[in-house]
C-alpha cells in the first residue's frame, strides 16, 4: 500500500527516482478515482447536454493530483536515466503517447545513476542488520 500513497506523500519533489511500482501505482489509482468522480458527477449533472461546468468533483480532483502527477512522472523518468523532459514527448501525436509508454515501463537503471540511489536498494534492505 505504499506504493500508492508514496506519490502523495511526495507530491512536489521533482528530484530522485520512482519505481514503475510507484508510477504504475498512482497512475492505476488515479485513474480508479476519476472514474468514480466522473461517475458522481455524471449522474448528478443539472443539464441534459454536456457542460464542463457540471463536473465540479472531477475538475477538483484533478486540480489536486496535477502536481503529484506531473512529479511521480518526472522521477520515474528519473529512474530510467532520462531527463523529465521527455514527457514533452507526449505531445507528439500518436508515437508520442506510445513511446512514452514504453519509456515509463522500462526498468530502471540499477545502481545510482545521476538522478540518485536506486531504490529497489534503499527499500530493498532491512535497517536493522
Amino acid at each position: 500500500m505504499k506504493w500508492l500513497f508514496a506519490a502523495f506523500w511526495n507530491y512536489a519533489t521533482f528530484v530522485g527516482r520512482a519505481r514503475r511500482r510507484e508510477y504504475l501505482g498512482f497512475h492505476v489509482t488515479q485513474l480508479l478515482v476519476l472514474s468514480v468522480c466522473f461517475y458522481i458527477d455524471y449522474h448528478a449533472r443539472i443539464s441534459s447536454h454536456f457542460q464542463l461546468s457540471d463536473f465540479n468533483i472531477t475538475l477538483v480532483w484533478i486540480g489536486l493530483t496535477l502536481l503529484p502527477s506531473i512529479a511521480v512522472t518526472i522521477r520515474r523518468l528519473h529512474d530510467i536515466n532520462k531527463s523529465g523532459w521527455w514527457s514533452l514527448v507526449l505531445a507528439v501525436p500518436v508515437a508520442g503517447p506510445i513511446l512514452f509508454c514504453l519509456l515509463t515501463l522500462l526498468c530502471g537503471t540499477r545502481g545510482s545513476n545521476r538522478y540518485g540511489y536506486d531504490p529497489r536498494h534503499i527499500f530493498s534492505h532491512n535497517i536493522w542488520n
